[in-house]
């Protein structure tokens, strides 16, 4: 999963969270951090790095990467000893004597950053400190997932007002529960009533256009589609379908016909 369409442009919160892990694990440096293509970009630092670039590294140069791919906290007390992560190039940069990471998830599960506490010497780290800076995720996570779709539906909503007949379609939709998505089967909007009304998580957002478009290539305008999402129960879903325009189509979505 890739957040490169999400907005780094205000990440105020997320310092403030990464200072507050700083200031109670007594580290030198923390991260909250996310995936953005082949980088890793630091929604969160708590050093003082007001140039967005410089929150960017390649995924592959951190340690990040290895909490990530173990899907479980990663806890090094002597980084510089352990010939596994001392050659990495964050190392050197960033001066870590040790390093505590846990995962960043979505609702599916699906590992989409990493959070970590640095330290310049070397630590014992302790479980009360992996379960506080676990605490801390949970909370960074809804977030992300809280503000990822703020940015879609900021993104729908400047193309919106460059096209009325997408505005018409969802006037008259309003109320009901709708998302809509391009011709790739990528979620463009999705309103409030999914998630109120339908009681559907973040990931099964996601999946939504993907069975929508499978009946706009069969040419049918209405039909049954099952929402599966790993970890969660299957959904039955009724879907009517309607072309606007440019390629969007919307979805207007019931529990049955």
């Amino acid at each position: 999963m890739t957040h490169a369409s999400f907005d780094f442009s205000n990440l105020v919160e997320f310092d403030a969270l990464a200072q507050s892990i700083a200031a109670r694990l007594n580290c030198s440096l923390s991260l909250i951090s996310i995936t953005n293509g082949d980088a890793l970009q630091a929604m969160g630092h708590s050093g003082h790095e007001p140039d967005i670039a410089q929150r960017s590294v390649a995924a592959r140069d951190t340690i990040c990467i290895h909490t990530m791919r173990a899907g479980q906290p990663l806890k090094i007390a002597d980084v510089r000893a352990d010939p596994k992560f001392r050659s990495a190039p964050t190392v050197e940069a960033l001066n870590i004597g040790a390093y505590l990471g846990v995962p960043l998830r979505v609702d599916c599960g699906d590992v989409v950053g990493a959070m970590c506490a640095i330290s310049r010497e070397p630590r014992i780290w302790q479980d009360a400190e992996v379960s506080y800076l676990q605490a801390v995720a949970d909370l960074a996570e809804s977030k992300i997932e809280r503000l990822t779709l703020r940015y879609e539906h900021g993104a729908l909503s400047r193309a919106l007002a460059e096209n009325d007949a997408i505005l018409s379609t969802l006037a008259e939709t309003r109320g009901k529960a709708v998302t809509v998505h391009n011709e790739d089967g990528d979620l463009v909007f999705a309103n409030a009533t999914l998630r109120t009304d339908l009681h559907l998580s973040f990931q099964e957002l996601l999946a939504l256009p993907r069975a929508a478009q499978q009946l706009v290539a069969q040419g049918v305008e209405a039909g049954a589609v099952e929402v599966n999402v790993p970890g969660r129960p299957t959904h039955a879903l009724f879907a009517h379908v309607f072309a606007v325009k440019d390629g969007l189509t919307l979805a207007e979505w019931h529990r049955d016909a």
